[in-house]
């Protein structure tokens, strides 16, 4: 089979202004099961890629700063929590929905932010890694006569 190139290719609109995202389910959210995958349906976030250019800019800026802070490399989790919170805040998350509090720039800045709610960074960062991503698609062979 060929790949058709263009199906690899990224959509930079959905990139740069943003897509919703469903996260459909995530393992680790029951602490009796660890590994049980949790549906988490509804749940979906309005983020731009990863790969947006200012945020690329942001958090090289914001890790060599943090190598210049912890030269050892341990930054407290707090830290890492606020550094990774305030970029996603900045660059990346647009909206939500599917969670019990309306998507509000205030509580998103509290929220995201705080060390305890590093699963929704996660998700919100899993999120951004699919913005722009397309299914690949294939070139059927010329039937043979």
């Amino acid at each position: 089979m060929t790949i058709k190139l263009a199906s690899l290719s990224a959509d930079l609109k959905k990139e740069r202004e943003g897509d919703w995202i469903e996260v459909k389910d995530w393992n680790g959210l029951n602490p009796d099961k660890p590994f049980e995958v949790v549906s988490l349906p509804g749940l979906a976030f309005l983020v731009r890629s990863n790969n947006y250019p200012p945020f690329v800019t942001a958090r090289q800026a914001a890790l060599e700063k943090l190598k210049q802070d912890y030269p050892s490399g341990n930054a407290p989790p707090d830290i890492t929590a606020r550094l990774d919170g305030e970029l996603i805040l900045e660059h990346l998350l647009l909206g939500w929905k599917g969670l019990d509090i309306e998507y509000a720039a205030d509580a998103a800045q509290v929220i995201m932010v705080a060390e305890e709610h590093r699963n929704l960074r996660s998700m919100v960062q899993w999120c951004a890694g699919r913005v722009g991503k397309k299914q690949v698609e294939f070139v059927e062979a010329a039937a043979k006569n």
